[in-house]
């Protein structure tokens, strides 16, 4: 199950348990934890990083063959 970390902007209560401070950690489901993280009372903790995008490169073509004019 995901982890999350409780929030100084949490009140007594986050997602149906009492809040026991900052920094707790709590296993819940995405869904328990959904609207708890919108509030911003929840932060996930097992969230990879987005990785970077890269670029293809871009294949280089050559040809022994001249090409054809119309």
């Amino acid at each position: 199950m995901p982890r999350y970390a409780i929030t100084e902007t949490a009140g007594r209560f986050v997602a149906g348990q009492t809040n026991t401070g900052v920094g707790t950690v709590l296993e819940l489901t995405e869904k328990q934890a959904e609207h708890e993280v919108r509030l911003g009372s929840l932060r996930a903790l097992d969230v990879k990083p987005a990785s970077k995008a890269t670029k293809p490169a871009k294949p280089v073509v050559k040809s022994d063959t001249p090409e054809a004019t119309e």
